[in-house]
């Protein structure tokens, strides 16, 4: 953790599967779920079943792209 002009700098994990622009991703991956299985939560964040389900029968995966970058956490006391 970083602190820029009085705001304090989180790195985050990024997640974008495949064609994840098309459902709202790339999207910020929640810290318990660095390093496991993340279909459910990638259903659950409107990634559709049929696209897991046809990458997983094709390479027996979801290609997805993942990146740490660093957002701002702005709170009342450092607006």
């Amino acid at each position: 953790m970083q602190i820029c002009n009085n705001n304090i700098m989180t790195k985050v994990t990024m997640i974008d599967p495949d064609e994840g622009w098309r459902y709202g991703f790339p999207k910020m991956l929640p810290n318990e779920l660095k390093g496991k299985d993340v279909t459910e939560w990638l259903i659950e964040k409107g990634y559709p079943i049929e696209k897991l389900e046809e990458w997983n029968n094709t390479l027996g995966y979801v290609p997805m792209r993942t990146w740490e970058t660093e957002i701002i956490n702005v709170t009342e006391e450092n607006k």
